[in-house]
This record gives C-alpha cells, structure tokens and sequence, in this order.
C-alpha cells in the first residue's frame, strides 16, 4: 500500500494537536444520515504502466450512517465527543474498460478539530473492505497491473468542515484520500488511491436536542511501562500473478508508556520468519539458504498507538538490525487496528509495508501484561 507512511505522520499531528479542554459544554446528539459527492483524480504512481490506465477524473458517490452519541464515558470525552458511523463509498474510475468501478463499507470516527455549536472541523480515519469488479488477468485484462483481488482493505482520510442550517440539517464539506489495496495477498497489488473533494447534505432524523458533555481531564502521564505480546500470521504472493502464496508470521513485543487517555508512545522488537523470501532470493540472486534459521529477520521499531476505549490504531516505524533477504530495504512500517478484548486479551489486524510496498496483513493475537 503505497503512501502509508506519509499518512500516518500527517494523523499523527493531527491528533496531537487537539487541545485538552477541562470544561463543559453543549452539543447536537442523535443519529443522521449524509449523502456526499465526490469529484477528484487517481494518485499518478510512478510506473507508466499505472499513468496509462488513467483516463480522467473520477466521480463519486458515499452514503452515510452516522451517530452523534451523548458524552458519557472517558474516550469520548477525551476527543471532545467524536461522531461514529459507517458508510458506503461508489467511485467510477474512469476507465470501464480496465479498471471498470471501486466499492466500498467502511466504519468510521469524526474526530473534532475544531469545536463549536454551529460549524465543526472534523478529521475523518475510516478502514473497511473494498471491491474492484475488474481485477488483472493474464487473459482478459492484462494492462490493469495494480489491483489483482477482488476484495480488498480500503482506507479513508479525510479533513471535513460542517456548518448547521438548522437543528436538523447540515451541509458539509472536505478533501481527502481513499485508499485501496490487498496488502499483497494476491499479485498485482500497487493500489489504487483516490485524492478527493467533497460535498454533501445530512439530515438528522431522530433526538436533536441539545445533551451537556463533561470533557474528562486526561489523567497524568503514567510512569509505568506496558508490556505486550503479539503473535500473528498471514499469507503473501510474490510475483507473477499468479504465483504460490508463502505463509508469513511475526513475534512482537512492545513496550508502551501511557502519555493520557489519547496516546501511548513505546518502543519494542519484531522477529519475522517470511517463508516468500526464501523464494526471492532463489529467483533474484541465486541464493539457496542452508537452514530456516537464515531466513529469520530481526528489527527494532518505536510506536505510537492512538486510542479510543478499547480500541487502539498503532502506528509503527521500524527497522532490520538482522535480515539476510534485503530486496525490501532495511526500514519496514506497521498500522492497523487492534482491540482490546480483555485487559490481558488483544485482538490484531494490521499491514506490514516497506515505505511504497505491502508486505503481507497481520492477523493475530496478543496478550497485554
């Protein structure tokens, strides 16, 4: 998935730069539907092959459920009482021939940026399942050499600005990138990432009175250091299309210091054992490894995790102290999501990329000290 890494660094500041407000205030509750249009372009990549396939400018369509929920528990009232939803994205790609439609259902959160009873500033992150009707094949649609699954993980970013006409309805509008991908699980896999602008109409059709919110005080920064544990696996094809999918599994450890209830900031190590790159360095340099052993990786990495209750996106940054297959470079990129099941019991979904390139998607399980 390409341009992750970027993305991350721009929510990071995002989200630091909210301000903790220790005070009480009044806002819209109640449930609302938005229909919003979009209008915007693919991302340009740099292989020709990519630029070739776009045609033109992308139209699109989403359809939102979203819940503006009363102010009634810690994460909440650390972000100002964020807005959840989900939604439904619709985008013609301008090219019905190769690259045909993308579709997507995403969950989200509306994160405040600016905080007001008329007008917001809200910064949306929203991850889902996306589907691409046209996909390569060698036979019938060669020349699309970025999408090669029909589903696929579709990311979200978008900065949105809303003004109330009345205490029913609101106009919005935004700019933001849509991103969608496989995360390497089937070859071709460059993604498609759509820049947009966005503008739309919702209407509230249920409580729209006015609840008071207390903004809890994030507590103080904790000294104590939070140990975990996460084991987790997925499967990866290397090129061609077509090729066999290799197993691919991580051990990680992170140690995380709590900054408040929004953030955590740690460090830790990963050991990676990705059976694909025993057959890229067969392929492209002619190596044959004398023992399992050789093909183990081992990197150190900080991270900084992002949470809203249970629920956790990690963001981390990493690099290869140890690693014989080398054609990904040294330095290696993880978000996602992991929740929090118990307070011992972690649940965990997240991409393994190397700056512009995916890696494999991690599935696993974790257990928190």
């Amino acid at each position: 998935m390409r341009y992750i890494h970027k993305i991350s660094s721009i929510l990071i500041v995002l989200v630091l730069l909210q301000v903790n407000v220790r005070s009480q205030d009044s806002i819209r509750k109640g449930n609302w539907l938005t229909l919003d249009a979009h209008y915007g372009f693919i991302m340009p990549l740099y292989t020709s092959s990519m630029n070739i396939l776009i045609q033109g400018h992308v139209p699109s369509i989403e359809l939102d459920y979203m819940n503006k929920p009363a102010c009634n528990n810690n994460w909440l009232g650390a972000y100002h009482c964020p807005e959840v939803g989900i939604a439904f994205f619709s985008a013609y790609l301008n090219n019905p021939a190769q690259l045909g439609n993308m579709f997507g259902l995403y969950p989200f959160v509306n994160f405040h940026l600016k905080r007001s009873f008329n007008e917001g500033l809200y910064f949306r992150i929203g991850i889902g399942l996306g589907y691409m009707p046209n996909i390569y094949s060698r036979l019938d649609n060669h020349k699309n050499d970025v999408i090669g699954s029909h589903l696929n993980a579709m990311f979200n970013f978008r900065m949105n600005y809303h003004f109330y006409l009345s205490s029913r309805m609101r106009l919005e509008t935004g700019i933001g990138l849509t991103h969608c991908s496989n995360g390497a699980f089937q070859t071709p896999n460059l993604g498609i990432n759509l820049i947009t602008a966005n503008t739309g109409v919702s209407y509230c059709f249920s409580d729209t009175k006015r609840c008071v919110k207390y903004i809890y005080p994030d507590s103080a920064k904790s000294k104590k250091i939070e140990s975990e544990f996460i084991i987790a696996g997925g499967l990866s094809e290397i090129e061609p299309p077509g090729g066999t999918r290799f197993p691919d599994v991580t051990f990680s450890y992170l140690g995380f210091k709590k900054l408040n209830r929004k953030n955590r900031l740690g460090f830790g190590a990963d050991v990676f054992y990705n059976k694909a790159n025993i057959a890229r360095l067969l392929t492209a340099d002619s190596i044959r490894l004398k023992s399992n052993f050789e093909n183990v990786q081992f990197g150190l990495k900080i991270a900084y995790e992002i949470t809203m209750g249970n629920l956790s996106i990690p963001i981390e940054q990493g690099g290869y102290v140890f690693s014989k297959f080398t054609g990904n470079g040294y330095v290696y990129n993880r978000i996602g999501i992991r929740y929090y099941i118990h307070k011992h019991i972690i649940a965990n979904l997240t991409l393994l990329t190397h700056f512009v390139k995916a890696d494999f998607i991690e599935w696993g399980v974790g257990y928190k000290l």
